[in-house]
């Protein structure tokens, strides 16, 4: 699913009504007639008939929005009261055509523009049971101040989970976008609506700022609803972001089934090379998760001494005592080992779980990895050596093609760029990254952010399960990553898939779980259910449904 920054959704508006003869009366009335819907679709008619509903209106087209769907509110017999943050005569254009409409219509309407006005304003909140955020929309870039800065505060101190049942708290639907949000980078201008919100209906497509920074906290993306106002496709494509929101549906499509006559020799043989004395368990995690992801045959090389605890932990993975391990750690001499002996055959290589920052261990990935031919998936520790030496990677991944899987303090380490800048604006630090150095990339927040080998393509993992943060999970991921490469998907969807289905995988257990416990180990147990539900497209990971 496409994502759309702010100046092209201005784009979209202004060609619709230039070349495809639209007139801003009609995109005003179709957002405003779809909130509509969307509403009684939301609360149906029963409560909404119970519940005091107020719209808030700004000056600009967000406010005129609210306008119309405060129109079709009366007409319908509901209880709503309109709140314009301004003169009537200072509103100008198709905003003020839907004001004077409500007008005539005989609507309850109330001017709160100016501070005298705010105890009747947080009287009114105090009987409000939904409250609709028409205020500002996406074309907010600078800083709220003043009056209207009191104004959205208030909305959001009393902005609540049970709107209609206690009258001092009520759920907030937001008309396109929160008030106050850049709808670009995520970050709320002096003051926003952040508390309360239960809706979004977002007209077009979503914006990125519904997935980084605040936005991103916030779940935003989760809560919003795209309302198609009928913007010709052909606008709507041409105008994307270049930034694509992974869906069930994209995803799906990886899955189409694999032929009966098929062998483990169909689907690739995955290396996992990982592991250290403690950290035997990222080997296992990572392997087996290779194996749930479908790669025909999955051997996991781990030093010398730990292989007998592979053994013992595994069934249907091979392993490999990788020579001189017998301290517990990679030495430089498994870097031969491994090359002369297992690596010939191998489909896709996964290097970097619980290795340890041994010296040894580091000379030991230096020469391995120079070695390698294939696909390569670096994870933590690999990627904690790299970034000792930048230069270095830049010589691997002109030999093949790489993929990192930092989190935001390994890719501090990794750019040199302060984690909180990286947070801030993920989408531009990764994108910079895989231009400089010709990697595939995938930036592990709450989210994930994932970047083709030349920043060309982006896109955005957007499930959320708090099952996720436990140890192990990122193990899992890589495995993934490395397991789909093995089946004959492509690089760049492989890891759009690993990312999707690990989070899926998560979201699906909860049903069980409930929102902690479950470990790395079960999400990657669920992976082929998992795929099974997405293939068949029954089931959705927002239920939580387990089988």
């Amino acid at each position: 699913m496409e994502l759309y920054f702010s100046e092209n959704l201005k784009k979209i508006d202004e060609e619709s009504r230039s070349s495809f003869g639209y007139s801003e009366n009609i995109l005003m009335e179709n957002a405003g007639s779809g909130c509509y819907r969307e509403l009684l679709n939301l609360y149906g008619e029963c409560r909404l008939l119970k519940a005091g509903i107020t719209v808030v209106c700004g000056k600009g087209n967000n406010g005129g929005d609210g306008f119309v769907l405060s129109r079709y509110l009366f007409n319908s017999g509901f209880n709503v009261k309109t709140v314009i943050l301004a003169d009537p005569g200072s509103y100008a254009g198709t905003a003020k055509q839907n004001l004077d409409i409500l007008i005539n219509l005989g609507a309850e309407i109330v001017e709160v523009s100016e501070e005298s006005g705010l105890s009747f304003f947080l009287e009114i909140l105090d009987t409000t049971n939904i409250l609709i955020d028409a205020i500002f929309g996406t074309g907010l870039s600078r800083e709220i101040e003043g009056f209207l800065k009191t104004v959205v505060g208030a909305v959001n101190e009393k902005g609540g989970k049970n709107g209609l049942n206690e009258n001092k708290e009520f759920d907030i639907i937001c008309v396109d976008a929160p008030s106050g949000l850049n709808c670009d980078t995520g970050a709320f201008l002096g003051a926003g609506i952040k508390n309360g919100i239960k809706k979004i209906f977002t007209f077009g497509g979503l914006k990125v700022g519904f997935f980084v920074n605040e936005g991103e906290k916030l779940l935003l993306g989760e809560k919003a609803t795209v309302i198609d106002i009928n913007h010709p496709k052909k606008l709507l494509k041409k105008y994307s972001a270049g930034i694509n929101l992974i869906t069930e549906a994209a995803i799906s499509k990886c899955f189409s089934g694999r032929k009966k006559t098929g062998t483990k020799f169909d689907y690739g043989h995955l290396l996992v090379v990982a592991g250290s004395s403690g950290k035997s368990g990222a080997a296992y995690m990572a392997s087996f998760a290779g194996l749930k992801g479908g790669a025909g045959l999955v051997t996991a090389a781990v030093p010398s001494k730990l292989n007998d605890i592979m053994g013992t932990k595994t069934t249907e993975i091979m392993t490999y005592p990788v020579a001189g391990g017998d301290s517990g750690f990679f030495t430089e001499s498994g870097a031969s080992d491994i090359s002369k002996n297992i690596l010939k055959g191998k489909t896709a290589v996964v290097i970097g779980p619980g290795i340890g920052i041994d010296k040894e261990t580091k000379m030991f990935l230096r020469r391995l990895i120079f070695e390698i031919k294939v696909p390569l998936v670096l994870d933590a520790d690999a990627l904690n050596i790299l970034s000792e030496d930048m230069g270095y990677l830049k010589e691997i991944s002109a030999r093949t093609d790489v993929v990192l899987t930092p989190h935001f303090k390994e890719m501090e380490r990794l750019s040199g760029v302060f984690r909180k800048d990286i947070e801030s604006d993920s989408l531009s630090a990764g994108k910079k990254f895989t231009e400089e150095f010709g990697v595939y990339l995938v930036l592990k927040g709450p989210s994930m952010f994932i970047f083709d080998k030349k920043g060309r393509h982006i896109s955005i993992q957007g499930i959320h399960s708090p099952l996720l943060a436990s140890g192990g999970s990122g193990d899992i991921l890589s495995g993934l990553i490395g397991s789909f490469i093995c089946g004959g998907i492509s690089i760049y969807e492989a890891i759009r898939c690993a990312a999707f289905i690990t989070a899926y995988s998560a979201k699906n257990l909860e049903g069980l779980y409930g929102d902690f416990g479950a470990g790395a180990v079960k999400i990657a147990e669920n992976i082929p259910n998992s795929i099974n539900l997405i293939r068949s497209g029954k089931r959705t990971a927002d239920k939580g449904d387990f089988i």
